[in-house]
């Protein structure tokens, strides 16, 4: 098992460059002068067999000769001289590597085997590995990396997929307040990973925000195990590219057709506590914000301007983003109303109009946060603000700037303030003011208060219950019995389970549904029908699949006699207008839901699809035959899924108005529909093997539900 401590990454005490060049414009050349340029402290060891001295360094044929201890090799030779460099790395007993070297899984062929057999060579020698194909690593003590310049230092840990996307996001912070702790170019992930690197800067003193640009996660698991507890001690901000419709397209379920590719993504980042970036503006501005200024203790912001059509904007903006609006005493509306203009709004957003002077703006700002001295406010409700300046004669934006500063540095602990300075030469100036001095100022409100957003966002996940202290139910089930059915199925050749089957399966996770047999005969027919009652007769093919086309269901058998008649007629119909040769099971006896007696019916459909990342994903909404059609759904991850999710999971949909009742009606069993959710999470954790799973409906009454048709698919395996 590879070693779990990758702090040498971060401080090495020795570096060995393999490939190190005296040529200029060569890789082997610019990592060597970024380490040496960059302060390194500890040892520098070139390797090149080429060479007897490189930049006053003496150069050696092999890491072998080097005497003492290498903490990190740099790898920039040829792909197909790498895994033989990596063998003699491991004798030297070398503890990491950071391998730049292209020609690896992101060529195909020959390359995914190199890059396999350099996984190998890294677990027989426990030596971790960044890369292949990597921009390389770049740390506060040394720039193991090709990158044109070094980076400015300060606390903001930046790990990315893609190299040139870190080489310009480095390019850009050059402009910016914020510097970096690090700098990790993630390349083919062949050993570590983002989950990894995260796991390691959450306790890393340098690092207050993680950023991330992912075009993919390898273990899921792993994931969901590390990163709530990461998360919990410093904000992660991911963006995550790449997204496809394609395995939707190919899902063959409803729950699958019907949940994008993107869904788990989401799903998985809020169990976590990450915050999703869209773009890579968002990535920065989070990262700003979260280095920058306070969380705040709740959702409730002011917004002060001297101009009303931005107010307007920013109302909308707060709007769209849940943020809510401080409301004042009557003790600050009184002092507003006695020292603002008369045309000025008073109630949030305040407007405090065109001719709006630094003092004003100070006063007001005073005010709202309860700083006037000697003055009763009555309750202080203002946990943070949005202030927006546009260029007006008598505003002085630079001055303004200034007093936002001195106010924020040094009177409002806990309480974030960001800013918009509307415009271009007049307020340039202020904004930029602001930025240096670590207040965020955007061009325009929305984009502030898209930001203002994220903060509430990490409020709200610092108050939740942690994830590894959730309180997961777990019913007394049948397991073994459902191991039996499976493995039935799979001796049959078969991946999708017959109803009768999934029936069974149901029953014995206690999810209620109507009993259903299989009759081989028509004497078989009869008894079960006698057994059941009123039933429904099925053809039961796996080669046919919409059975009503070719006769095969039959309803209201309410005799054993009409049971054996059915039977006959249901099989002669299956192969006279069905598939030639199609295998036929029998036919299966069904209970017949009588719902007509009901005071209330509501269709809904429950299904799972399996995300190859993050695993079974559940989801609820409208069913019956306009499921696809209304694709009124809603999705949770079944990790660590709890009782309050799968009510959220409910609350996320339209139907879910209906199921509570509506004019007169009354409402549907929902802690019925929350134990269908319960026992169905339950499942599909209990076997991984199920990879799709549909209820579509399942009839919710008034009291109690039934499942009443059922899809179970599985892996062969």
């Amino acid at each position: 098992m590879a070693d779990t401590n990758i702090s040498f990454f971060f401080d090495p005490k020795t570096i060995a460059i393999i490939g190190a060049s005296e040529k200029e414009g060569k890789v082997g050349n610019t990592v060597l002068n970024n380490i040496i340029n960059s302060g390194y402290k500890g040892k520098i060891f070139p390797i090149n067999p080429k060479a007897k001295n490189i930049q006053g360094l003496d150069c050696y044929n092999n890491i072998l000769d080097v005497p003492g201890d290498i903490d990190i090799a740099i790898f920039v030779i040829p792909g197909k001289f790498v895994n033989k460099a990596a063998e003699e790395c491991g004798k030297k007993k070398v503890k990491g590597l950071i391998i730049i070297s292209a020609g690896f899984k992101e060529i195909g062929g020959e390359g995914v085997e190199r890059e396999e057999e350099l996984i190998k060579i890294g677990k027989k020698y426990n030596m971790r590995i960044l890369g292949p194909n990597c921009l390389g690593f770049i740390g506060l003590n040394y720039n193991g990396s090709f990158a044109a310049d070094t980076p400015k230092k300060g606390e903001i840990a930046m790990i990315s997929q893609s190299g040139a996307m870190l080489t310009g996001m480095m390019d850009y912070s050059m402009t910016q307040a914020f510097g970096f702790s690090c700098n990790i170019s993630l390349g083919n992930k062949a050993d570590l990973g983002a989950v990894d690197f995260i796991e390691y800067l959450a306790d890393d003193d340098n690092t207050k925000v993680i950023l991330c640009y992912l075009e993919s996660i390898k273990d899921g698991d792993k994931f969901l195990r590390i990163l709530p507890k990461a998360a919990r001690k410093k904000p992660i901000i991911i963006l995550k590219s790449g997204v496809s419709e394609a395995g939707a397209r190919a899902a063959s379920s409803h729950t699958g057709a019907l949940a994008g590719a993107d869904i788990a993504y989401d799903l998985a980042f809020e169990k976590c506590g990450i915050i999703r970036a869209k773009t890579i503006e968002d990535l920065f501005d989070y990262g700003e914000i979260f280095l920058f200024q306070p969380v705040p203790q709740y959702n409730s912001f002011t917004i002060i301007t001297n101009a009303g059509g931005p107010g307007i904007v920013a109302t909308d903006a707060f709007e769209r983003e849940n943020l809510k609006f401080a409301r004042f005493s009557e003790q600050i509306l009184h002092l507003l109303r006695e020292n603002l203009p008369l045309e000025a709004s008073i109630f949030n957003p305040i407007d405090i109009v065109g001719d709006a002077t630094p003092n004003r703006y100070q006063f007001t700002i005073e005010t709202v946060f309860g700083l006037n001295s000697g003055k009763v406010f009555g309750d202080i409700t203002t946990q943070g603000a949005l202030i927006i300046v546009t260029p007006q004669a008598q505003t002085k934006p630079t001055e303004v700037a200034k007093l936002i500063h001195d106010i924020s540095s040094n009177h409002l602990k806990g309480k974030p303030i960001v800013c918009s300075f509307i415009g271009g030469k007049n307020i340039s100036e202020g904004r930029e003011y602001l930025k240096k001095n670590f207040i965020p100022c955007y061009h325009f409100p929305d984009r502030a208060s898209h930001s203002l957003k994220t903060l509430i966002k990490r409020r709200e996940y610092l108050n939740n219950t942690p994830v590894d202290e959730l309180e997961v139910p777990s019913f007394k089930v049948d397991k073994e019995r459902v191991k039996e059915i499976f493995n039935d199925v799979r001796k049959d050749g078969r991946m999708v389970l017959l109803s009768y089957e999934t029936s069974e399966i149901f029953d014995c996770y206690g999810i209620k549904s109507p009993k259903s047999r299989l009759a081989k005969t028509p004497r078989q027919a009869m008894e079960l029908q006698l057994e059941l009652g009123k039933s429904v007769m099925k053809i039961v093919s796996p080669n046919i699949i919409h059975k009503t086309d070719v006769g095969g269901i039959l309803l209201n058998i309410e005799s054993t006699q009409d049971a054996f008649e059915a039977y006959i007629q249901i099989v002669n119909n299956a192969k006279k207008f069905g598939p030639q040769n199609a295998k036929i099971y029998g036919v299966e006896v069904q209970e017949m839901i009588d719902f007509k007696t009901e005071p209330k019916v509501n269709e809904i459909i429950i299904g799972m699809s399996k995300d190859p990342q993050f695993g079974p994903v559940l989801m609820f909404g409208t069913g019956g035959i306009y499921a696809n059609f209304m694709q009124d759904v809603a999705f949770a991850l079944s990790y660590k899924f709890t009782k309050e999710n799968a009510k959220k999971l409910i609350q996320n949909t339209k139907i879910y108005n209906l199921l509570q009742g509506v004019r007169g009606e009354a409402p549907s069993d929902l802690n019925a529909i929350i134990n269908v959710l319960l026992r169905l999470s339950q499942l599909v954790n209990d076997f991984p093997e199920i990879v799709e799973l549909d209820i579509n409906p399942l009839l919710s009454f008034v009291k109690e539900y039934s499942a009443v048709d059922i899809k179970i698919t599985i892996k062969k395996e």
